[in-house]
């Protein structure tokens, strides 16, 4: 139901099969944002469990023994343009790198996030109290 909470059960073999499938384990940013875009829903919570079998919720009916090969599931399913690539522009005027992270100090996550070039700081900013390091990751990359 919109507007619902959502508890997501993940066999703890899900982050594997992304970072291995090709398309997503090339590109570790978009993988991040992967999961920086589920982690910072307020009203959706992720849990990781070995004791449902994710399988089972594909077809079939109770009782009937599903097989299932993630890989082969993903590569047939899988929703990402074949057609991106994650590479430097040819004509660049300037190479730009990008990282976010956050830490606990005394309680509190603190955040923060630059955009740099090889010999300067083109943008740097702290992030509000809370902001977990993926989202650190996005604003950055959002920002370069």
């Amino acid at each position: 139901m919109l507007g619902q909470r959502i508890t997501v059960l993940i066999s703890d073999t899900v982050s594997t099969v992304l970072e291995v499938k090709e398309g997503i384990g090339s590109h570790p940013q978009r993988f991040l944002k992967y999961q920086a875009i589920l982690v910072q829903q307020d009203d959706a919570e992720i849990t990781v469990t070995n004791i449902v079998n994710p399988a089972s919720f594909l077809s079939g009916t109770p009782g009937e023994p599903v097989f299932n090969d993630c890989f082969e599931t993903t590569a047939a399913t899988d929703c990402c343009q074949s057609d991106l690539k994650d590479e430097s522009l040819e004509d660049a005027e300037d190479t730009w790198l990008t990282d976010g992270s956050s830490f606990v100090r005394q309680g509190n996550r603190k955040a923060g996030y630059a955009v740099t070039a090889t010999d300067k700081v083109i943008e740097a900013q702290p992030l509000p109290v809370g902001t977990f390091s993926q989202k650190a990751e996005i604003t950055a990359l959002t920002g370069a």
